[in-house]
């Protein structure tokens, strides 16, 4: 559930940073949102990447878990 914000919150971030530079360079405002536009899908797009490539090493860390056998049960295998 929480791979769900992944992409939108890059996204945001990217879009807020874009929006303050061109605030701060009195960029043209047409000239601005091209721009805007453009870096809120080239960003969303790396968000979606960055959300699927930290859901599948998430699973497979769990699979690893899951593979171990604790010591205890080890253990009394043993006895």
């Amino acid at each position: 559930m929480r791979e769900r914000y992944i992409a939108p919150s890059i996204m945001l971030s990217a879009a807020a940073i874009t929006s303050i530079f061109n605030v701060i360079n009195r960029v043209d405002i047409f000239e601005g949102l091209k721009k805007l536009l453009v870096i809120i899908i080239i960003f969303y797009v790396i968000g979606r990447i960055a959300a699927k490539v930290i859901v599948k090493a998430t699973k497979m860390e769990s699979k690893k878990e899951d593979n171990q056998i604790p010591v205890s049960e080890h253990q009394e295998e043993e006895v």
